[in-house]
Parts: C-alpha cells; structure tokens; sequence
C-alpha cells in the first residue's frame, strides 16, 4: 500500500514537471517562431528598396553610358535617322552604296551596311528551317509615289495612311528599311506573319543583327502605323540591343514627336538635311 501511494506521489511529481516544461517551452517556441518571422519580414522590407534601387542605378548606368548622340536623328544618311509622319526626307534623296543581298532569292536592294546584316540574318536562320526573303527594300521617292496612290485609290486616303506612308515619310527611301517574308509566301506583309515560325524567330533574334521591328504591336498611337511584324529597319547592332532592352519605338528612344494612328499628317513637316 505505501510503495503504490509512493509510486503514485512520484508519478504525479513527474507529470507535474511535464505539465510546467509544456507551459513554460510552448508559449516560448510561439515566442521564437514570431521573432524569426519578424525579423525574416524586417529584412525583406529593407532589403526590397536596396535592391530595387541597384536596379534603377544600373540602368541608368546603361542609360548614361549608351551615347544618343553617336549619330544624327536628322540626317538621312545616317544610320539613326528617323523618318515619320511628322519627318520627310528630300524628295531627291537616294542613299549611297546600294545593293542587292546575296540569299534570299531577291532583286531588291538595301544600304551596304542593312544589305551585310541582313545577309547574316537570312543565313543563321536557315539551319532553324527558316528561309526568308527581301520582299521589300530601298523605294525611290517616285515609286512611293505609286505605291501610296495606289493604296489611296484602292482604300481611301484614311484607310491608306495608317500603313501607307506618304512619298518623302517612307523609311524605305533611307535604303534601311527591309520587308521580309517567308519564302513560302506564307502572310507576306500580313499581321499573321507574327504567329508563323519564321515571324517569331524575327521577332525574337532581330536586334541581334541590328535590326529593330520599326512598327511594333501596341505602339500604333507612338509611331502612327498599323503593326508591321514583317518590317525590319537597320540601326545597328547597339540601338537594336537598347531598343530591345527598353522595349521602345524610335520616337520614344530619342524622345521626339509622336503620331497617333488616326490623325492625319501635321502640316509642317521636319525636315531632314545632310550634314545636320
């Protein structure tokens, strides 16, 4: 009888201590738990805006150290010139050094420089299956001439300026400016271009051979044009890469005047001289 109540004294001392760890250790591991998560969250927060900050820096580092003004924008001989609705170039203009790409099955001709990249272009894609042509490529001011009055007598002028530029506004008269298409014919200078293999491989190796697509989707109301995935315009392999980094058009890059899809051409057009 003594050993049971002595043996049930000590049970009961144990299950006391037990019980006091149990009080004391769950209300502390709770405590311990919330500490860490507070202070795991205290970090995130301050560290969010540190390294939001080092990405704003390092690309306005990118920014300062890329030179806007390595080239004219005013300038149709220059490799950066920009041509729009609210930019001509002189009815005479015809670019130096043209030529006809070798590949591509084609009888157009582009700027020397446009010509050697496009070349490249044409030939790395082949080993993905995908052979391209030069659909469309310099445009004399006189050809676009018959190219927009045509478009304007089939479509009405309205209709014809969202994807028709007016003779002297055309970037096919720089000699930089390359339509491309398939060789199948497949959605040549349709929008259905940009869901075939060979629109997507453009739009996504491009800028890697200094081209940019000049009429991009979403940006009809920045460059005043209807999206042109088949539109390639030469400007070099360090603009095309920045234009892609930055996701931009021309006019936005350069900070210029833009042009909204719907709205018809300024009346005074800038200018574009040699020299300038």
């Amino acid at each position: 009888m003594y050993i049971n109540r002595f043996s049930r004294t000590k049970a009961s001392r144990k299950n006391a201590k037990i019980i006091f760890l149990l009080i004391v250790l769950i209300p502390a591991s709770a405590l311990l738990i919330w500490w860490l998560r507070d202070s795991n969250q205290s970090n995130s927060i301050q560290s969010s805006p540190t390294q939001s900050g080092q990405k704003k820096t390092a690309d306005k580092t990118k920014e300062k150290l890329f030179n806007k003004n390595l080239y004219s924008v005013n300038d149709p001989t220059s490799l950066w010139a920009v041509v729009n609705k609210g930019r001509v170039l002189p009815n005479d203009y015809v670019p130096a050094g043209l030529r006809q790409p070798s590949g591509g099955d084609s009888n157009q001709s582009l700027r020397n420089d446009a010509a050697t990249a496009l070349e490249k272009l044409f030939n790395d894609a082949l080993p993905s299956g995908y052979d391209l042509v030069l659909y469309s490529g310099y445009r004399s001011y006189s050809l676009q001439v018959g190219v927009y009055n045509g478009f304007v007598k089939s479509q009405g002028q309205q209709m014809a300026e969202k994807f028709s530029a007016r003779p002297g506004h055309s970037e096919h008269q720089t000699g930089l400016a390359a339509d491309v298409s398939s060789i199948t014919g497949k959605c040549t200078l349709e929008q259905c271009f940009a869901y075939t293999s060979e629109g997507k491989w453009l739009a996504a190796n491009a800028y890697k051979y200094g081209f940019i697509i000049r009429y991009q989707s979403g940006r009809q109301n920045l460059t005043g044009y209807e999206y042109e995935p088949w539109h390639l315009r030469y400007v070099g392999t360090e603009l095309a890469a920045e234009i892609n980094r930055t996701d931009q058009t021309l006019e936005q890059f350069f900070e210029l005047p833009t042009y909204k899809l719907d709205a018809p051409y300024p009346d005074n057009s800038y200018q574009l001289r040699t020299g300038l």
